[in-house]
């Protein structure tokens, strides 16, 4: 969908194209017909989009950088854990550092990408809604970027990751990646409620108690880019390309990156293949509309090649056979 133009059609069969137009008055005419004469709404929406944005990093200001915007496919998810949003709860505790649900788990995604090798390039995550000032009721919010290109990797500065005591905060594989022996559950991971049981099983083994539960997939993987837990596994098939996207670029910025869970259980480890990544510019064979982008083989994002390789070696291990080649 264009990120300039939206279409509506109205009970009498009325068809309004929404699009940016040259002037701020010509916008406010459009916007009046669709919020049904509410000029004083449509005034103030025209006045936002048509300002100028000017947005400063100390990281991007250092770098020049080149890429041909030809190249480039984006996917746009403008609301992710839209139920936690309409839902609004604003109260709910969070689990060393992550929340379960709530509107801390709402995301909006914005992912670039090679239209010819589907390689994500760059992404924003923008979480709206970090922390709520009690007073006010108003919320901060925060936003992460990463970028990787032709050699280039650089993200956002992350604030401290937690304020939890650093053997809960830090991989503890991270810090010795043969720490097997010494710790019987050397991984963390972030799943959704409505995972597999037979992965379940098998990463309770891996993971012990370090296993969480939140909502919406642009915050889970949010939750990997800002070291909060190593892995965030999902088996199922009902993540799409824009959920994705973004924090992909940004892992692959950090070192790390996002695969497709059922073809890194049918790898064989000795292969010497790579690890199969996500793309983003081919549609599944076979699939109509929606389901054409859908991550089919599910996911696991991680922030290190050599952790995920670890990570799986341990999780084949307790999956059933039967279970690593469906």
């Amino acid at each position: 969908m264009s990120l300039q133009m939206i279409w509506f059609v109205f009970t009498l069969g009325e068809k309004i194209i929404m699009r940016l137009c040259p002037t701020e008055e010509e916008t406010v005419d459009l916007l009046n017909k669709v919020l049904n004469g509410n000029k004083l709404a449509s005034e103030a929406l025209a006045k936002v989009v048509h300002q100028d944005v000017v947005i400063s990093d100390p990281a991007l200001d250092a770098i020049e950088i080149n890429i041909p915007q030809d190249t480039l496919g984006v996917w746009v998810d403008p609301i992710d854990s839209t139920y936690q949003y309409i839902k609004g709860s604003a109260d709910i505790k969070s689990n060393q550092g992550i929340f379960p649900s709530g509107l801390q788990c709402v995301t909006i995604l914005i992912g670039v990408y090679d239209i010819q090798t589907g390689v994500p390039l760059m992404g924003v995550i923008n979480q709206p809604f970090v922390s709520q000032d009690l007073n006010t009721l108003r919320w901060k919010g925060q936003c992460y970027w990463g970028l990787s290109y032709m050699g280039t990797n650089i993200h956002s500065f992350l604030p401290p990751v937690s304020t939890r005591n650093s053997s809960e905060t830090q991989s503890q594989v991270t810090q010795n990646p043969s720490s097997e022996a010494e710790y019987s559950h050397p991984f963390s991971a972030v799943i959704s409620t409505s995972e597999k049981e037979t992965i379940k099983a098998a990463l309770s083994r891996v993971c012990g108690e370090r296993i969480f539960r939140a909502a919406g997939a642009g915050y889970k993987s949010l939750c990997v880019v800002l070291g909060l837990v190593d892995i965030y596994i999902f088996s199922e098939d009902t993540t799409f390309k824009w959920d994705s996207c973004a924090a992909h670029a940004i892992l692959r910025a950090m070192g790390g990156g996002m695969v497709d869970l059922k073809e890194c259980l049918e790898r064989n480890p000795n292969s010497g293949l790579d690890l199969p990544q996500l793309v983003y510019h081919v549609g599944n064979r076979g699939a109509a509309g929606v389901d054409q982008w859908a991550n089919k083989g599910g996911l696991i994002a991680y922030r290190s090649k050599k952790q995920l390789e670890t990570f799986l070696s341990l999780l084949l291990r307790h999956l059933a056979p039967v279970d690593a080649h469906t």
